[in-house]
């Protein structure tokens, strides 16, 4: 009988190309993405479905680090290790989908019980975000930390909870302290909700909300309140943690050089162009963070 091994691993993807992280019928995603190339490799029979991720991210929305994780006969792991396996999944899955990390964890393993989350939304490039102090964007991030229920802030799914525990929420500064945006950090997540926290934060910006609309929308959700919800384009999950997975804890805080900088977005038509060029700077994050990882100095 041949001896399976589990593997976790870590992967990147620019999201614009696939309609989300979850396997689908009929359109590409992440996932049916990693399991074609685990049939190709032949490490996985056909009509399976091996791969399980542990964050769920809709369409259009990036990851750094995202977790997966299947099974695979032991001899493959024994003979490659985390670099023969880096290696053969990434020649086998289009260049906007990086396996980065890799490691051999226990058969329990499940890569949905992670212990925390953080993601990165880019305020900044929201057509209309105008200039706000660090210190006002903190204190409208701080009114977000702890628990709460976020039916006001979230689209509910029958039969989960929408109360969260946000474990941080600060300004994402550029290296000259610019604003960029938000990074949030929770247990876990329900359904749109950054982009949701996303859409308050630049309707406080932009003087539609107050903060204290906010903060009733987050203490009395039995009353409904909409503060919409921002585009998925300029959300990235950033990184997991996951107790069952050290090797990939460790590989996700390797620093390496960040080219977003702060600037103001024009309006009008001259918008959609500004978009495209920091459509591309954000690829740009993204693909910088994975040569980090594969080509370690």
């Amino acid at each position: 009988m041949v001896e399976a091994v589990r593997i976790a691993i870590a992967v990147g993807y620019l999201g614009r190309g696939y309609s989300g992280s979850q396997v689908q019928p009929n359109v590409p995603t992440v996932q049916g993405e990693l399991e074609a190339a685990l049939i190709r490799l032949k490490w996985c029979k056909p009509n399976t479905h091996p791969v399980t991720l542990s964050s769920r991210t809709d369409g259009g929305v990036d990851a750094r680090m995202n977790i997966g994780s299947f099974d695979i006969p032991e001899q493959i792991w024994e003979s490659g290790g985390e670099r023969g396996i880096i290696t053969a999944l990434n020649d086998q899955i289009p260049t906007d989908i990086r396996v980065w990390a890799a490691e051999s964890v226990n058969s329990d393993l499940r890569t949905r019980n992670a212990s925390s989350r953080t993601y990165l939304y880019r305020l900044q490039a929201l057509e209309g975000w105008p200039e706000v102090s660090v210190s006002e964007l903190a204190s409208w991030c701080s009114t977000f930390i702890g628990e709460h229920d976020f039916r006001n802030f979230c689209r509910p799914q029958e039969g989960r909870s929408t109360v969260k525990r946000v474990l941080n929420c600060e300004p994402w500064l550029d290296e000259n302290d610019g604003i960029l945006g938000f990074s949030i950090t929770a247990e876990g997540f329900v359904w749109n909700q950054v982009r949701r926290i996303a859409s308050a934060m630049l309707g406080m910006a932009k003087g539609r909300f107050s903060l204290d609309e906010i903060r009733v929308g987050l203490s009395n959700p039995e009353q409904p309140a909409d503060f919409g919800r921002s585009e998925p384009e300029w959300l990235t999950l950033w990184s997991i943690e996951h107790p069952g997975t050290p090797h990939l804890n460790a590989r996700s805080n390797i620093d390496f050089v960040q080219p977003l900088f702060a600037e103001s977005a024009p309006s009008g038509r001259a918008y959609r162009l500004w978009a495209n060029k920091a459509r591309g700077e954000q690829d740009q994050l993204h693909q910088s963070a994975w040569l980090a990882q594969l080509n370690p100095n």
